[in-house]
């Protein structure tokens, strides 16, 4: 018997080093880290990254072996590109991007098929007109779950009044639907959230407002948008005496519901104390079920602070909503901030939101604002970036909360959050989470993973075969039940690992 142990241990360990795969694509002089790029994901076999590369852009495809096939020259895009985002089928994907051409913002939309070449001519979808002082971050984008609806919206703020302007278009980019909707609106007590479409074409979105700019909201409003109808469905969410802020929308096209949630504060200047959440039913358009979940003393005494412990919860922002088929869903929010060294020798504390759309089949992985190439302000400015603990809380149908847990990590940089943060991979039983658990020791990424019963294991950290290798979790993005691509940097340039589990 005692012959047989280290046989079984041998099995045991050579199974565990099995459990993953990494392979890296080849390394190019050309994919410096001052590179922009976005994996579009998996087409017969091959990965498809997006990279704009001293201003030109272009598709590279690589094998199975993360070799490099082919780079497609993207010629019809412009230089000064302010936003792309992909939406991917079985058969290729849609890239809609926006770009500035003298005064005018253009939004545009181009097919490709699988191979990464254009299969027609790139489409406008929209284009406007703007100040010589004025942002020109103009479009945002959301897409069904169905992959079925795209939606292309702008707001324009002038003299106390909103119009949010939307165009709604089918997978052929055929136009379905055009609104103009026109509000009231004062910019330093209201704040609207992200548009969210569902299978049918419909949209919701919520309008927040406040007594004063820094107060959090103690009112908000609905808004329902049914394809082919001219008005909008207003209606009151009753907040029970709590405050708000940063609204997350998600659509449970299964069971027809869209559900609102944000973190609620005990106060109108108080503190986070637990999350608002709100039914409204699709077909109805006014919320069936309002509820709040105050967290447990519990989770608030065990999360990595350097706050006291009554605002422990204060730089929490919601960044996932997982739903589940029963009507019931997951929260996932991440303890962030960033403080930023001005002219004056005095830090100033930022947040930020992310309301960017995403394809993503699986878990709706929010990507930030992309990758960052690395800042250079000319020893103008620093920025210091915290990315701290992360919060599970699972809700029921009934909007009881069910269970809460926290996985824990401090992560800290200065001037580069690319590092930072966590990414999701989906395997049915379990959702894994990966970040970096040692900023000096980024080719380790640290794997725990939640169940359904709210159960946090971790997992053997993902190391890579040579040192030097810096992973990016939070850029990475699953393309198949048990892979991922996860970006690096090696020896300055970035690459792509295609990891199986």
């Amino acid at each position: 018997m005692k012959a047989l142990l280290p046989l079984f241990l041998l099995i045991i360990l050579t199974s565990a080093g099995q459990a993953q795969k990494i392979v890296y694509s080849e390394i190019s002089k050309k994919d410096s880290r001052n590179m922009s790029f976005e994996i579009v994901g998996k087409f017969k076999g091959n990965v498809i990254v997006y990279k704009n590369v001293a201003r030109k852009h272009l598709l590279s495809k690589y094998d199975q072996d993360m070799q490099l096939v082919e780079n497609v020259a993207l010629d019809f895009m412009q230089d000064k590109i302010l936003n792309v985002d992909f939406l991917t089928f079985a058969d290729g994907f849609i890239m809609i991007y926006q770009f500035q051409k003298n005064n005018i913002v253009f939004c545009n939309a181009v097919k490709i098929n699988t191979e990464g070449n254009p299969t027609a001519s790139p489409i406008s979808l929209d284009n406007t007109s703007i100040g010589f002082f004025a942002s020109n971050k103009i479009y945002a984008t959301s897409f069904s779950e169905n992959k079925q609806k795209i939606l292309v919206y702008k707001r324009n703020i002038k003299n106390g009044a909103a119009t949010i302007s939307t165009k709604l278009y089918d997978n052929n980019l055929v136009l379905l639907d055009s609104t103009n909707h026109f509000f009231s609106f004062d910019t330093q007590k209201e704040i609207f959230s992200e548009l969210v479409v569902d299978n049918q074409g419909n949209f919701v979105y919520t309008k927040e407002s406040k007594k004063q700019q820094r107060d959090y909201a103690g009112h908000i409003e609905s808004v329902v948008h049914k394809i082919g109808i001219d008005s909008v469905e207003v209606n009151v969410l009753p907040l029970q005496e709590k405050f708000v802020d940063e609204v997350r929308i998600k659509v449970d096209n299964l069971n027809k519901n869209y559900i609102i949630n944000a973190l609620c504060y005990d106060g109108r200047r108080g503190s986070i104390d637990g999350l608002f959440t709100a039914v409204i039913d699709i077909e109805g358009n006014k919320a069936t079920r309002v509820a709040v979940n105050i967290f447990k003393e519990e989770l608030r005494n065990s999360i990595n602070r350097s706050s006291n412990f009554q605002s422990a919860f204060d730089n929490f922002i919601t960044q996932n909503i997982l739903l589940k088929k029963n009507g019931g869903f997951v929260i996932v929010a991440e303890d962030f901030y960033s403080q930023t060294l001005r002219s004056n020798n005095t830090w100033n504390r930022n947040y930020y939101n992310d309301y960017s759309g995403s394809s993503n089949y699986y878990l709706n992985n929010r990507g930030y604002y992309g990758y960052r190439p690395w800042n250079d302000y000319g020893g103008q400015e620093v920025t210091r970036y915290y990315y701290n603990d992360i919060l599970l809380a699972s809700v029921d149908s009934s909007l009881h909360l069910q269970w809460d847990n926290l996985i824990h990590k401090k992560q800290y940089d200065v001037d580069n959050d690319n590092f930072l943060s966590y990414s999701i991979l989906n395997v049915g039983n379990e959702i894994h989470f990966f970040f970096i658990e040692n900023d000096r020791k980024k080719y380790i990424v640290s794997n725990s993973s939640v169940f359904s019963t709210g159960e946090i294991k971790k997992y053997p950290t993902l190391k890579s075969n040579q040192n030097g290798y810096d992973f990016m979790p939070r850029l990475s993005k699953q393309i198949g039940a048990n892979q991922m691509i996860m970006p690096f940097v090696y020896l300055g340039e970035i690459g792509f690992a295609k990891i199986d589990f």
